[in-house]
């Protein structure tokens, strides 16, 4: 399949839904914990799929500073009926544990077990974060 990503944002679902609750491009991409080390506050992952038509099976993985795997989600199966069409997806996450809030954060998207596109996202302090 040929599926490319057309956006995908990572974000505190506090700070989204204080911020009116809707996507668009100048959206930061950011999650929040209270200490480091942490737990991240609950966070939502945005992402659409368009361009092809046909099935394949989505998975992404979030990783930390050095590349490392903190968080890896199950497969998803999903489908676009039309070139046209984008498929809008979304998870939301609590919990995770955040060892270090400096460096670099990416989520990596896969289709059918190939990575195919990532995006940078940012982690913060409850302090610096919110409200």
């Amino acid at each position: 399949m040929g599926a490319r990503l057309r956006y995908a944002k990572v974000i505190d679902r506090e700070l989204f839904f204080n911020q009116g609750g809707k996507l668009h491009p100048g959206l930061e991409s950011v999650i929040v914990t209270d200490d480091e080390p942490g737990v991240a506050g609950a966070f939502i992952i945005f992402r659409g799929w368009a361009d092809d038509h046909g099935s394949a099976t989505e998975q992404w993985r979030i990783e930390g500073p050095g590349g490392l795997t903190i968080y890896e989600s199950i497969p998803r199966e999903f489908h676009l009926a039309t070139k046209t069409h984008v498929e809008r997806l979304e998870d939301e996450i609590s919990d995770l544990k955040i060892e270090q809030v400096e460096g670099n954060y990416a989520i990596v998207f896969m289709l059918d077990e190939e990575e195919v596109a990532r995006t940078a996202f940012t982690v913060k302090l409850t302090s610096a974060g919110r409200r």
